[in-house]
């Protein structure tokens, strides 16, 4: 099966498209709401962010996402990819971008509300960088991290200047137009059929520089509202992103409309246009307990062309876990049913995951060894992840967890494609 990668990095500034569309159709004039709209979310945040030390805090990032279907921009890829999600992973131990399954929306696109947005403030006396998220309204404050961090390292516009950004979301003391304004601009601008085709689609509202997705620098306070097909779970191949601009005060900046490949995650390295997202796992760790055992696994992801020669790891390449389907069979090839996972949620550590009688399961971790998802028997008869959007990158390792009852020696650890159009694959012999 050929896997096609198309590396694609949108850099958009409102004030330089070109490209402009024309819309026909009629933007309702009752748009449904849910979630707060970014003036809210802004009042909010702010009250929250004034008192942490280390300030003044400026607002110098804002995304805000509305998808109806489960969706992660993490996914959807970006320069850098395993460095940064993996440290951001490990800095922010709540709902994030890096973490966690954001709120499906249940609005209508031209509302300009969403249930999740991620602003980044920066304080140029502490060279801090402060992260703040509303999740169905309610605020979270993170603690600073230095820019200097990792988790920064794929915001390279940002970290090369941060002082140039610091100032264009609040210009001359004033916001951009809320993000109703900006929705309601955008969409009668633009072709609404194209968007009900292409559904579903994840609406993503971002100002300033693009800190946390694969979608681009917008400068100068102006709105950029993207409609993103790319990291929604369930569907992958070649797929469209719009991009509408809308300029601070309102009026119309044009828009791009363009397709990426969802196939593999690529911002670095060649293009691979014939090959496989292989898992190259290191030797297993087991930890053996009373009633449990843990079986550790960490991976790197790699690219290797169908004569199997090797292109080596690239912090671009990543695939989601949705696309990936986990199987364990005894030395004999005979398959071992998986059982429902013990270890549903965040925890502490892993010898919180209690093993199942029944079956085996799989817990994903970050490269800090935080969990990110589980993988195990569903109550439709199948398997499959509850965070289905996670980006599964380098560094990053799984745990098998199975009763200590069990003689896994020699068992057979197979990861391959949900679909047919990603092509993964990886094999292990415990």
């Amino acid at each position: 099966m050929v896997a096609v990668v198309i590396a694609v990095t949108l850099i958009l500034v409102v004030s330089s498209l070109a490209f402009r569309f024309g819309g026909s159709s009629q933007v309702s004039a009752q748009p449904v709401a849910d979630g707060p709209t970014f003036y809210q979310v802004v009042a909010s945040l702010n009250s929250t962010t004034r008192n942490v030390s280390g300030g003044p805090w400026s607002l110098v990032s804002v995304i805000g996402i509305a998808s109806p279907a489960p969706f992660s921009p993490n996914v959807e890829g970006y320069l850098r990819l395993n460095v940064s999600v993996n440290a951001c992973q490990l800095q922010f131990q709540g709902l994030t971008l890096w973490n966690g399954s954001l709120p499906l929306f249940t609005g209508t696109s031209g509302s300009g509300t969403a249930p999740f947005w991620q602003f980044a403030y920066y304080s140029e006396a502490s060279e801090d960088l402060l992260v703040a998220t509303s999740v169905d309204g309610a605020p979270q404050v993170y603690a600073p991290i230095p820019i200097t961090n990792n988790c920064t390292y794929a915001w390279t516009s940002f970290r090369s200047d941060p002082s140039a950004w610091v100032n264009q979301i609040y210009a001359n003391g004033s916001l951009p137009v809320n993000s109703p304004v900006a929705a309601q601009v955008a969409l009668k601008n633009i072709d609404q059929n194209w968007i009900e085709n292409n559904a579903p689609l994840a609406e993503v509202y971002s100002l300033g520089p693009a800190m946390f997705t694969g979608t681009g620098d917008v400068g100068g306070g102006n709105w950029e509202v993207y409609f993103m097909g790319c990291g929604v779970a369930g569907y992958t191949g070649v797929r469209p992103v719009y991009a509408a601009g809308v300029s601070r005060n309102g009026t119309w900046g044009g828009a791009l409309n363009l397709t990426r490949n969802c196939v593999t995650l690529s911002s670095t390295g060649p293009v691979v246009d014939r090959g496989f997202n292989q898992f190259f796992f290191s030797p297993p760790l087991v930890t053996n307990a009373t009633t449990n055992t843990w079986i550790g696994i960490p991976y790197q992801i790699g690219i290797t062309a169908t004569n199997g020669s090797f292109y080596g790891y690239y912090d671009g390449w990543g695939v989601a876990d949705w696309m990936t389907s986990v199987n364990l069979t005894t030395a004999s090839g005979q398959r071992i049913p998986p059982a429902t996972s013990s270890c549903p949620g965040w925890v502490p550590s892993m010898t919180d995951c209690e093993a199942n009688s029944s079956g085996w399961f799989v817990v994903l971790l970050s490269a800090g060894g935080e969990w990110l998802a589980s993988y195990g028997a569903t109550g439709q008869g199948g398997a499959g992840w509850t965070v289905p959007v996670t980006a599964m990158v380098s560094h990053q390792s799984i745990e098998v967890v199975v009763p200590s009852a069990w003689s896994v020696q020699g068992d057979h650890l197979t990861l391959s494609s949900t679909v047919s159009v990603c092509v993964i694959t990886g094999n292990l012999s415990l």
